[in-house]
């Protein structure tokens, strides 16, 4: 008897045939009944257990060091009564003696409150009139922090509304950005590509003539992904700190040197270090069980994440299984979202990556914090700084770039004192990486379940896009061909066996002229070049670029279809 074959799987950044389930809904998408509220301790969202030993943010309110309203917010409508230990560590300096610091504390820890209520305090204190400008600018290294910091800002002023948030974030439309600066925006929360663009405006920069607290999130993260050039060009568009008196905070998770250098940068020579990491703590990757798995080649790595994930599903339930599936390029990402929506009886699942657009990226982002279940396949844009509650798993499939990355990563489970477990797969050519990147982490072997194979070969033959994803794993194995002991020729040879046994291409996939001389592999044998498109008028390429069907020869691919999303 012949099996009914599934339709052709078809790319689309931003999915949802099945909507997460979420705390007003079971499983299966349908109410809970009869549902009764269960009290809970008043602590911060998405952030771990509250000690009761630290001081009461009403503390704060009898030494008249917050105002009788934001206090009343912070209680009342927020539910915040004991400080967190980074509120504790922080809070009663920064009130009180306006002093700079640079806190080291992890994500997920309430450091954002501890930033943002003596900002909005100073705000309340001077209390200028409408239309002087930006007092608080927040800058942060991905577009999610920034949105999320933004939201926590604007619930702190839910009873003091003259007081505009806004955030100028790539992916949004810059004009919409600058006419909120222009019109009145008192607490900007930023990335620091967009800001250092607004700042080229003289009537944006203008707005920052009154700024009175610099803060920088995340800073490790800032400086590893190459923004200390953008940092020092939009220090020097902002007004002198000696003139100002502006107020500084640095709040990073590491302490390297080129934090301190940053520091240097932003603060003033006697700024106070403050650490909230106790001495001895265990770390996410010192705590979480951590499994190896190790499969023969690349084109088995899906197969094995597949029989991984069933594996975790059948013991733990779909119900309760939230994971985030961390890939090393946005075009992986999207070939093993496709994968894993379109097999059955598996919970939803998302993709996540920079090429996803931002109101689609906010929507995933938003469905997937209060999603009871689901599956959400990312690059590192969420690897730090972002808070999921409730993620039982972490899977990372392939070598990250580094070991913080690995360490950032996982540490998306086991937040707030919850359990969680961690998965690693790599193909035996990777293996150099566990074995002396992650030497100190131990590891627990797994054996392969690669039983999935042939379903996916299906599911993949029909896919769009295997030229764009061979070029984009080539791109990347290609910078760590020195760990992988591979010279160009094997790296091609590895890069073509996984289009076609992996990947389900019928042919090696074509890469453009262009590109090949681009990515460094000019004259390498067993690649196939396709001529450029021809140019047309205004001197651009035709054929549409990098589209659907470069380098596949045009040969009837379906074009890319949005389904939108059913939450």
């Amino acid at each position: 008897m012949q099996q009914s074959r599934r339709p052709p799987a078809k790319r689309h950044p931003y999915r949802g045939k099945k909507a997460f389930a979420t705390n007003a809904t079971n499983a299966s998408g349908s109410p809970q009944q009869h549902a009764t509220p269960i009290p809970r301790v008043a602590t911060p969202p998405l952030t771990e257990a509250v000690p009761l030993d630290t001081p009461r943010f009403a503390d704060l309110g009898k030494e008249k060091l917050l105002h009788p309203i934001l206090l009343q917010t912070i209680i009342e409508d927020l539910k915040f009564d004991h400080m967190m230990p980074v509120q504790a560590a922080t809070l009663h300096d920064l009130l009180a003696k306006r002093i700079d610091c640079l806190a080291q504390a992890k994500t997920g820890t309430g450091k954002t409150i501890a930033f943002l209520l003596p900002a909005i305090q100073t705000l309340i204190n001077l209390n200028r009139p409408p239309g002087s400008g930006v007092s608080l600018l927040v800058i942060s290294p991905t577009r999610e922090l920034a949105m999320q910091i933004a939201k926590e800002a604007t619930a702190l002023l839910k009873r003091l509304p003259k007081y505009k948030v806004s955030f100028a974030i790539g992916g949004t439309n810059k004009n919409t950005e600058e006419d909120k600066i222009l019109k009145g925006c008192d607490i900007l929360i930023a990335t620091p590509g967009r800001l250092l663009d607004h700042l080229s405006n003289q009537h944006v920069q203008w707005n920052f003539r009154n700024l009175d607290t610099l803060v920088l999130d995340e800073a490790d993260r800032l400086l590893d992904m190459g923004f200390m050039p953008a940092l020092k060009e939009i220090v020097k568009s902002l007004p002198d700190k000696e003139k100002s008196k502006r107020q500084g905070m640095l709040f990073s998770a590491t302490i390297a040197p080129h934090v301190e250098n940053v520091a240097h940068l932003i603060l003033s020579k006697d700024y106070k270090f403050i650490s909230t990491i106790p001495e001895g703590e265990l770390n996410t990757h010192e705590r979480v069980p951590q499994h190896l798995i190790t499969v023969p080649a690349f084109s088995d790595v899906a197969a094995a994440l597949v029989g991984s994930i069933r594996s975790e599903v059948a013991l733990n339930g779909a119900d309760t299984f939230k994971a985030i599936v961390f890939a090393p390029t946005a075009a992986l990402v999207d070939f093993y979202g496709d994968i894993l929506e379109a097999l059955p009886n598996l919970p939803p699942t998302s993709v996540l990556h920079s090429r996803v657009s931002q109101s689609k990226r906010t929507n995933v982002t938003n469905a997937f914090r209060t999603a009871k279940n689901g599956i959400l396949v990312a690059t590192d844009v969420v690897a730090r700084g972002m808070d999921f509650p409730l993620v039982t798993n972490v899977f990372q499939v392939g070598i990250p770039a580094d070991k913080e990355s690995y360490v950032h990563r996982l540490g998306r489970t086991a937040r707030a004192g919850a359990e969680g477990r961690g998965t690693f797969i790599v193909t035996e050519a990777e293996t150099f990486f566990p074995k002396w990147t992650l030497k100190e982490i131990t590891f627990e072997p797994a054996d392969a379940d690669i039983t999935a194979k042939s379903e996916i070969r299906i599911i993949a033959e029909k896919m769009e896009d295997h030229a764009k994803t061979y070029q984009a794993w080539l791109g990347y194995y290609k910078n760590h061909m020195k760990g992988l002991k591979w010279d160009i020729p094997e790296l091609v040879r590895q890069g073509n066996r996984f289009a076609l046994e992996g990947l389900g291409a019928p042919e090696v996939p074509g890469i453009k002229k262009s590109t090949v001389s681009k990515m460094g592999l000019k004259g390498a044998k067993g690649l196939t070049v396709v001529p450029d498109p021809p140019r047309v008028a205004g001197g651009h390429r035709g054929g549409g670029g990098e589209g659907r069907s470069a380098g596949s020869g045009g040969k009837g691919k379906v074009q890319k279809v949005d389904r939108g999303l059913n939450w």
